[in-house]
């Protein structure tokens, strides 16, 4: 009777750890998405201005010019 009662309480689960993983993991994996994507939009974010500053120098340095 002993090895019975072990051998249920060792085969009863009272959470569920692989359900609760994959959340986790989802969250992680939703939370990297957003952070590369908030990452690369600040980059390009920059750029476009850099990019603008030097069209707005080189628009006025030929204008001068003539």
């Amino acid at each position: 009777m002993r090895g019975l009662v072990l051998n249920l309480a060792s085969t009863h689960q009272t959470e569920n750890p692989r359900g609760f993983s994959e959340v986790v993991e989802n969250k992680q994996l939703l939370i990297a998405i957003v952070g590369c994507s908030f990452y690369y939009s600040v980059i390009l974010f920059f750029k476009s201005i850099r990019s603008c500053k030097i069209l707005v120098i080189s628009i006025g340095f030929t204008s001068d010019l003539r």
